[in-house]
């Protein structure tokens, strides 16, 4: 905690109060920073294959234009924090480390875009308002500022219940909420657009493979995840290279964000 119980206390009692107003988030980024150090503070809304909806953010228009605006526009797809809402049950605390595939901090996904938003560390609150939506609160340190320590992540951990009890307070009457057993069922965004871009010319299990590498995952973690051994991915990765015409994950890549951006 860097300031102390009682500013905790204080901070939390206006987020509290705050609660369906305007003023609320801010209030919260107030209550989260006497826990912990950090440098940016966003909020995303995330609803099945809809592109995510920004409803905060501490950010300068120029930082935001890559953070949030580019992201929005396609790369989102690729984000271990928005396949982690895919799954519509999953809440809490959750590390972008803990979430990345093996190969996610050299996919091409994280140098041709993360790397331009200077984040180098994330954490996000995964709160369920409602069936069909999930909203993550993010914080995240800059490429010049330390990891998130384990520390750090135990006093994050900690004020889950409470942080995640407010924001779904502050958003459970948005649209209309559905019955727990009543969840809409999304195809996976990713394969459509893979399905859409490739236009039939790649099988459904080579696409599967196309969205794994795109994610960051390497030969041998696609070859667990689908019960394959890592040469028939091998096999399938040429083939599908061969099929697009390209020769490389830098070009599947460019592929890929050329087609979302048409869209």
């Amino acid at each position: 905690m860097r300031y102390g119980f009682e500013q905790w206390n204080r901070s939390l009692a206006r987020a509290i109060a705050g609660v369906r107003s305007p003023d609320f988030l801010s209030s919260l980024e107030a209550a989260l920073a006497t826990l912990i150090e950090f440098d940016i503070l966003m909020v995303f809304a995330y609803s099945g294959p809809a592109k995510p909806a920004s409803l905060y953010h501490n950010m300068t228009r120029e930082r935001a234009a890559t953070v949030i605006a580019d992201y929005s526009k396609g790369p989102y797809l690729l984000d271990p924090f928005y396949n982690a809402t895919v799954n519509l049950k999953d809440t809490g605390v959750r590390r972008l480390r803990d979430l990345a595939p093996d190969q996610f901090y050299s996919s091409e996904y994280f140098k041709q875009h993360y790397v331009r938003t200077r984040i180098r560390d994330e954490i996000g609150f995964f709160v369920r308002p409602r069936a069909d939506m999930s909203v993550v609160v993010s914080i995240t340190r800059s490429i010049e500022e330390p990891l998130f320590s384990a520390t750090e992540l135990r006093t994050i951990r900690a004020a889950e219940a409470v942080i995640s009890t407010l924001v779904e307070s502050h958003w459970k009457d948005a649209g209309d909420r559905e019955a727990s057993g009543n969840e809409r069922h999304h195809p996976d965004p990713i394969n459509a657009a893979l399905d859409q871009m490739a236009r039939n010319v790649l099988t459904a299990r080579e696409i599967e493979i196309t969205s794994l590498i795109l994610r960051g995952h390497s030969s041998a973690s696609i070859a667990a995840l689908l019960k394959i051994v890592e040469g028939t991915v091998k096999i399938h990765r040429k083939n599908i290279y061969q099929k697009l015409s390209i020769s490389s994950q830098s070009a599947l890549f460019s592929l890929f964000i050329s087609h979302l951006q048409k869209y």
